[in-house]
């Protein structure tokens, strides 16, 4: 059975992704557990390291928003994950949009039969650069974009 941890930043709709995707992959007749992690400590902590021990994936789910309270959150977060050597894939869109990327995250943990629907023939979608360091094409230049018009605003 898959392990899925999904964190993220207060208001980051990491609960709602969460009840999403169990509901999608016990649909698909997935045997997969879906649990919400409460951020790992970014002291570098024991405590914080052990809150993902035994998943087999997490899910980060990104800020839309510049807010500086919660980009303090999100960095610790990421830094606390980096520090326990914890891979993680970091979703970002609407919940549509994050629920289609954790279940391609999930697709290439457990090949077979795909989770997703896929787009009917003749209907693919563009093409899309992506990042050679993230997951989300436009989630780096985005945060650096948000970054650079604060900074501008001070």
């Amino acid at each position: 059975m898959l392990k899925i941890a999904i964190t993220g930043a207060l208001s980051t709709g990491k609960h709602h992704l969460a009840s999403s995707l169990e509901r999608a992959l016990k649909d698909a007749g997935r045997d997969a557990q879906v649990a919400v992690t409460d951020p790992p400590a970014s002291s570098g902590s024991a405590a914080g390291h052990t809150s993902h021990t035994g998943y087999g994936l997490t899910l980060l789910c990104g800020l839309e928003s510049a807010e500086a309270a919660r980009q303090a959150a999100d960095q610790s977060i990421r830094s606390a994950l980096a520090a326990a050597g914890t891979a993680y894939c970091v979703l970002y869109g609407s919940a549509p949009q994050r629920l289609e990327q954790a279940l391609a995250a999930v697709e290439r943990l457990l090949p077979g039969s795909p989770l997703r629907q896929q787009a009917p023939a003749g209907k693919s979608k563009a093409w899309v650069w992506v990042c050679d360091k993230c997951s989300d094409p436009a989630c780096e230049h985005r945060l650096l974009s948000d970054l650079l018009a604060q900074r501008a605003a001070y």
